[in-house]
């Protein structure tokens, strides 16, 4: 059974990452233009990449939950592996082609800044057969966000051998697994940067994924303890966490984003699912408004990475508390709704499901908007640049100039056209490839479909 909650968190998570990127190519646009103004949008903006993390809890929760009552053994365990490299190659095939296209044009029309850029001084032909492999080397793929698609393949290589053992023996495994990798950071195994198979085996994000599965295990079986008041202290600790993280340096990069960003990501994702199981997504309505309350918040201190740690946690302090304060309100008032004008209240909860069903349709389409929105913000930068140049056009196209309209209209046009061309890859192409290879799955396993193979 695909969980609504778990699309709407993934809607979420690319939302982050999306906006974080449209700010980067905003101010890198800045620049080009030669203005020195302010990005549009800072505070917890600027760590909008730990949307990969809750990527990565999500990623270990979903392979446990939707293998309940997989019986172990070889055919099982190779059924899960065609699954999760059906699902993830495919589509990284199309989008990494696209970007390779791309920098060749760019390179030929002098618009890029190289290939040994991009490959960090690797040959050519052996630096893209690792990118559209997914294989650790010492650069970004060639679409710099499948950096994440090693770590996701990894794991799935890692759960595929889980699977030949019985379940119950599940949480022993992930535990140990986790010793190892806390074990290499003690003995100074552990890197920034996963650039070879030693890198990636004791890199500390592994541990997101391995959080997510032993949530998955609890959820799996029945355990479901204060989801609610969970939920919106998990809320409340993402947009602080969001909001007071400085510069990202080598230890954010390593264990603390795991800590800072990875736990209240684990405690979402608990939080939400266990909140669908038992019939009480009614919480998530608090959840949102102190979630946006804070938000919004963060976003009027308007700090930076560079911002002092006083103003940074003055910030993050201030928004909780608000995002709280809005928390209450809506509880107070749902409450004494439900007492004095119960039907008004029922009436509401309609309304509700359209949302979700929304933001859980942005989770559907997030694996396509997470691929191709870089592809995106580039062009949409180069067009903006010439249209800039006229002066009528000015306060609009020019990224820099000063109001506010420019960096408006740069977010509105990178963030709709990257929505809209994910909706149409999801339907054309990514959807196409998850019916086609559920049914090879079938006719080679003889099994029925089930949720892994499309998650």
């Amino acid at each position: 059974m695909k969980l609504q909650s778990i699309q709407i968190l993934r809607g979420i998570a690319a939302l982050l990452v999306v906006v974080y990127h449209i700010r980067a190519m905003e101010m890198l646009a800045i620049g080009n233009n030669g203005l020195s103004e302010l990005p549009l949008l800072n505070s917890f903006v600027t760590n909008g990449y730990a949307g990969v993390d809750l990527f990565f809890v999500i990623s270990g929760f979903i392979m446990v939950y939707v293998t309940d009552g997989l019986r172990s053994g070889v055919k099982s365990s190779l059924e899960f592996l065609f699954a999760r490299v059906t699902r993830i190659y495919p589509l990284w095939w199309v989008f990494a082609s696209l970007m390779t296209l791309m920098f060749v044009a760019y390179n030929a029309t002098s618009f890029g800044a190289g290939w040994d850029r991009v490959s960090q001084g690797q040959p050519m032909i052996p630096y893209l057969i690792k990118s559209f492999m997914l294989v650790p080397q010492n650069a970004h793929p060639v679409l710099g966000v499948g950096w994440t698609l090693i770590h996701e393949m990894y794991f799935y290589a890692a759960f595929t051998l889980m699977i030949l053992v019985p379940r119950r023996f599940w949480l022993w495994i992930l535990l140990a697994w986790g010793s190892v990798i806390a074990g290499g950071s003690f003995f100074g195994l552990t890197r920034t940067f996963a650039s070879d198979l030693s890198a990636l085996v004791f890199y500390p994000m592994t541990m997101e994924f391995i959080m997510g599965a032993v949530v998955g295990l609890a959820v799996s079986s029945g355990i479901a303890w204060r989801s609610g008041i969970l939920t919106l202290v998990a809320t409340l600790w993402l947009v602080a966490a969001l909001t007071f993280q400085g510069a990202d340096d080598a230890n954010l990069m390593m264990w603390g984003r795991v800590v800072w960003f990875g736990l209240p990501c684990t405690l979402l994702v608990y939080g939400f699912t266990t909140l669908e199981l038992s019939n009480r997504q009614a919480w998530l309505v608090p959840a949102f408004s102190g979630a946006i309350a804070a938000c919004l918040i963060s976003l009027l201190y308007n700090v930076f990475a560079d911002s002092t740690a006083t103003d940074r946690f003055g910030a993050a302090i201030m928004s909780a508390v608000v995002g709280a304060i809005a928390m209450m309100i809506v509880l107070w008032t749902g409450w004494l709704g439900g007492q004095a004008m119960p039907d008004r209240v029922n009436a509401v909860a309609p309304r509700m499901q359209g949302i979700y069903r929304s933001l859980a349709r942005l989770g559907d389409w997030s694996f396509s908007l997470y691929l191709c929105h870089p592809l995106l913000f580039a062009p949409v930068r180069l067009v903006f640049a010439p249209l800039g140049e006229v002066d009528a056009l000015a306060p609009v196209f020019q990224v820099g100039h000063p109001g506010p309209f420019d960096n408006i209209a740069f977010y509105a046009v990178s963030l709709v056209s990257a929505i809209l061309v994910a909706a149409l890859a999801y339907r054309f192409i990514e959807r196409p490839m998850i019916i086609g290879f559920g049914q090879l799955r079938e006719r080679l396993f003889h099994a029925r479909p089930a949720a892994v193979a499309a998650e």
